[in-house]
């Protein structure tokens, strides 16, 4: 695959990523994003790898943040932290 097409398939999973709503749509693009990573890397597109890398970070943050605030911080209904009694 050429750098182009590299470029153009970060391209539409980036579209993905800026299009998903819920977590699972989310996690899906996350996964593409790493399998590109990888691929990218090992043909040598190591800038198209960070770029994908990169944003896979940034839903990797959003996730968590989302999970945080469903979670209520990690709070519990009694106040007790998750783990800590």
């Amino acid at each position: 695959m050429t750098k182009t097409e590299m470029d153009i398939r970060l391209t539409k999973i980036f579209s993905s990523a800026a299009i998903a709503l819920v977590a699972a749509e989310k996690r899906a693009v996350c996964k593409q994003l790493k399998q590109f990573d990888k691929e990218a890397r090992a043909r040598g597109f190591h800038a198209l790898a960070g770029e994908a890398c990169q944003m896979r970070w940034q839903l990797v943050a959003e996730l968590q943040q989302a999970k945080s605030a469903r979670d209520g911080g990690g709070v519990h209904e009694t106040g007790d932290r998750h783990g800590h009694l």
